[in-house]
């Protein structure tokens, strides 16, 4: 289905949670898996993904994987709390010490020590992959992403971090349409309202680390990939900000080996 704008009438939202139900329960089924894991944080893109997998009919297992002293205790609450609702089965695993072994057997002093934390950061979303996979590989089942649309444009995920999994049934809908559709299905307002974060250091945001409201990025995102704007007329459309659509531009630009295979060199080319 092809998404006219941002904004979703009831019928579009309704086929949108038909249509992502269906491909998460084909997807399990198609390849024989038992079922599925969704990495559940207590934010607003795992909750969906987990709900709508729950919808789905599928056997799902959720994986809730703070750091503890970093992710907010409200959302492992949240998390648990969407896990009980819905009587699917959960594993609740720090991931403190694997981070930790990391961090305390890598050699920092070897490399640019400016780079450590976002470094340390990606280990720690490759971490909650790893632990994704363990479960999925010891139980049959596929790993559900949880990136939406305006993420994966601009290569806002780790690879094989966030990025690792078997489908993502949420990376069509921009930010904004996945806050409407989770009020459609009924995840709860206060998971909605939280303000958006990858957990990977404390007091870290999305829109910090982006530079812009998911408002701004998705109107200008919109605009350039589907409207087919310049960054001039995008610019001039949503926001009169021309710098920050050139900055979101090459963001896509330089990420765009986030949303591919990795290359395979040609020896006869």
């Amino acid at each position: 289905m092809k998404l006219r704008s941002l904004v979703l009438d009831q019928k579009e939202l309704g086929l949108c949670k038909k249509t992502i139900e269906r491909k998460i329960k084909d997807s399990v089924v198609g390849c024989g898996s038992t079922g599925a894991i969704v990495g559940l944080s207590g934010g607003i893109d795992s909750s969906l993904v987990f709900c709508l997998a729950v919808n789905s009919g599928i056997r799902v297992h959720a994986m809730i994987m703070p750091e503890e002293s970093v992710s907010a205790k409200q959302d492992v609450v949240d998390a648990v709390k969407l896990a009980e609702d819905a009587n699917v089965a959960y594993s609740l695993i720090k991931i403190n010490a694997a981070v930790n072994a990391f961090d305390s057997s890598f050699p920092w002093e070897e490399f640019d020590s400016s780079k450590r934390r976002v470094a340390l950061g990606n280990a720690k979303a490759r971490v909650r992959m790893v632990y994704d996979y363990l479960a999925a590989n010891s139980s049959g089942m596929l790993v559900l992403g949880t990136g939406n649309r305006t993420e994966i444009l601009l290569g806002y995920a780790t690879k094989y971090g966030d990025g690792g999994v078997d489908i993502q049934p949420i990376g069509a809908l921009y930010k904004s349409q996945v806050r409407q559709l989770a009020s459609y299905v009924g995840i709860p307002q206060k998971i909605i309202d939280k303000v958006p974060t990858a957990g990977l250091w404390k007091g870290q945001t999305d829109e910090g680390e982006l530079g812009a409201s998911y408002s701004d990025m998705d109107r200008i995102l919109y605009a350039l990939v589907e409207e087919g704007k310049s960054v001039e007329e995008a610019a001039e459309l949503v926001c009169g900000n021309v710098g920050l659509v050139r900055k979101l531009e090459e963001r896509m630009e330089r990420n765009e080996h986030k949303r591919c295979l990795p290359p395979v060199v040609g020896l006869f080319d």
